[in-house]
């Protein structure tokens, strides 16, 4: 990224709720959400089954962020295996073949029950 570019951002230590909430609220459409009437929740980091806010105030994540973090936010095999992944293909349209999609298909597939 050019450097007077990652300038004109903000860090996360200089966020704040009120500023986040604002940003989210003035530009970030929510799908399957009432955008009038949307208050969220803003979520500075997340830890384990915890999240907190950029005022530090923790709370347990109950819905475990849609169901995708049953095994605790951060968890470190994950965030290796993402960073493991993104140094060699960050993403791809889904009408390409790739090796870790092919073999996290085979995976899924071989414990699915036969239909």
């Amino acid at each position: 990224m050019n450097a007077n570019l990652a300038a004109s951002y903000p860090t996360q230590q200089d966020a704040d709720n009120r500023y986040v909430h604002s940003l989210d609220r003035q530009y970030v459409f929510h799908s399957w959400a009432q955008q009038g009437s949307l208050d969220p929740m803003v979520i500075a980091g997340a830890q384990g089954c915890r999240v907190w806010d950029y005022a530090g105030q923790s709370y347990l994540d109950f819905s475990s962020q849609l169901v995708n973090t049953n095994i605790g936010h951060q968890h470190t095999k994950v965030v290796s295996a993402i960073q493991a992944q993104a140094a060699s293909l960050c993403t791809i349209a889904p009408a390409h073949a790739n090796l870790a999609r092919g073999e996290a298909a085979k995976r899924i597939i071989a414990k699915a029950p036969a239909v």
